[in-house]
């Protein structure tokens, strides 16, 4: 860690020592002493990019504990997102007048931009009567829906792009090819401005992809410095703590408005979201959800599904599949298996799963962990819900059941180190790691911890 952090090692020292036999109270407490100590080492600094970054780095090292029996791994990380991150951000807010002399051609440019993507969002969560699903039903989700089926993240990439469009298209080129104009022939004299997006269409769209390429372009730099261990004293540049700037503030927008923003969902599905081409995006759900409904058996779905596969682009696929999994009659929709198919594919490793499906793979392996977070937070209650939290089980069961355990594997580790947060659900944590997550013996597991919280509760 950096000098910035220096004043809150002891804590971190004690934090690093905790482990499976912890006491869930000194976890708290340990816990709390971390979440003080960067408090107040973040309102005495005078540079909150490095503070940024130092954050940043905290958050990578109990991101990498995910394989790791850790008990204070999650409760860190959701008390820095939730307290610390916020603090960081608040610091250099401007609080001066923006004088700009474009100011309200900025705004309809962004408003164009943001306006394109959110029409496309509401396209893929099956809004617009063209989406085959129309009013026809969708999938119940037992944890908060991924970003592209909620409705707020819109609102979150709008934030994202003003701070974007203000920091990067206050040049003299976009200033004279589509501020200037804008402002002279359009709202100068009282024009309707959709007319000038449309006439200019090609030249914005150009423009505006070239910026998400270049947003791109910063976040693979971020991947390869954090992954290149050799020079550990690699600085991001100024642009590269922009981007990342940019994805920490889009990232809590998601946690305040309970949505899920995997990992993968940066710049590239940002431009994907921008170019998405919708005549292509329809026909290939339509052909999903036929294939699903009138096929005659799983494999020949699948391999109709990776014929699809051939004629798309990156990330184009995981939204059309991902649409054709939530949207629709209920016999039509893309099964979790046959997403879990896809995802694997000819992907021999998780690694290459992970490039090839990110989306996908994050959706099927993120929903266990969340309902494990739901389970815990039922479970440490003084007074809980038995019936709520037997659901829970059913769906966690459910959930771990339809995933490849090897592939997954991770995923199920992060789930039995957050259990261990709760004595109550040590049996649970037995059944993932020693069990195997084997089928036959989750209802046994299950009763033990009914008992328990049964005589916790004071139940009958």
């Amino acid at each position: 860690m950096e000098d910035f952090m220096a004043a809150s090692l002891p804590s971190l020292q004690r934090f690093a020592r905790l482990d499976s036999n912890s006491d869930k109270t000194e976890v708290s407490e340990v816990v709390a002493a971390v979440i003080e100590d960067l408090r107040i080492t973040v309102k005495n600094t005078i540079d909150p990019a490095t503070a940024r970054r130092s954050i940043a780095d905290l958050l990578d090292f109990l991101n990498s504990l995910k394989s790791t029996v850790h008990p204070g791994r999650v409760e860190l990380a959701q008390s820095i997102s939730q307290k610390i991150i916020p603090e960081l951000y608040q610091k250099d807010e401007p609080t001066e007048y923006d004088d700009y002399e474009y100011l309200r051609a900025e705004y309809l440019l962004v408003n164009h931009i943001c306006s394109k993507i959110a029409d496309n969002l509401s396209l893929i969560r099956g809004e617009v009567s063209a989406h085959p699903g129309f009013r026809k039903g969708r999938r119940e989700f037992p944890v908060h829906p991924l970003c592209i089926y909620a409705t707020l993240y819109a609102s979150g990439i709008r934030d994202l792009m003003t701070k974007l469009i203000t920091l990067r298209f206050r040049n003299k080129k976009i200033q004279t090819t589509i501020y200037e104009p804008l402002t002279r022939d359009v709202i100068g004299v009282g024009k309707n401005h959709a007319s000038f997006f449309e006439d200019n269409v090609i030249y914005i769209d150009e423009q505006v992809t070239k910026l998400l390429d270049w947003g791109i372009a910063a976040e693979q730099n971020i991947e390869a410095k954090k992954s290149d261990s050799s020079d550990a004293s690699q600085e991001f540049t100024g642009e590269e703590l922009l981007v990342q700037e940019l994805r920490d503030k889009l990232k809590l927008h998601s946690e305040i408005n309970e949505y899920f923003l995997p990992q993968s969902a940066g710049f590239v599905l940002l431009k994907q979201l921008y170019t998405l081409n919708k005549g292509r995006f329809l026909h290939s759900v339509k052909e999903i959800q036929n294939a699903t409904k009138y096929g005659n058996d799983h494999s020949q779905t699948v391999l109709q599904i990776d014929q699809i596969v051939n004629e798309t682009e990156e990330l184009e696929f995981d939204i059309i599949a991902l649409s054709a999994h939530a949207v629709g009659e209920e016999r039509s929709l893309l099964t979790y298996k046959a997403l879990q198919d896809i995802c694997i594919g000819s992907a021999r490793t998780r690694d290459a799963m992970l490039e090839a499906r990110p989306l996908i793979a994050a959706e099927l392996g993120r929903q266990p962990i969340h309902m494990a977070k739901l389970i815990v937070f039922e479970a440490q209650k003084k007074v809980g819900n038995i019936q709520k939290i037997e659901e829970m089980f059913e769906n966690f069961r459910e959930m771990i059941r339809r995933l490849n355990q090897k592939r997954f594997e991770p995923e199920i580790k992060t789930c039995a180190s957050m259990m261990l947060a709760s004595k109550s659900l040590h049996p649970l944590v037995k059944w993932l790691e020693n069990e195997g997550a084997e089928e036959g013996t989750f209802f046994l597991r299950m009763q033990q911890v009914q008992i328990t919280l049964k005589k916790k509760w004071n139940i009958v």
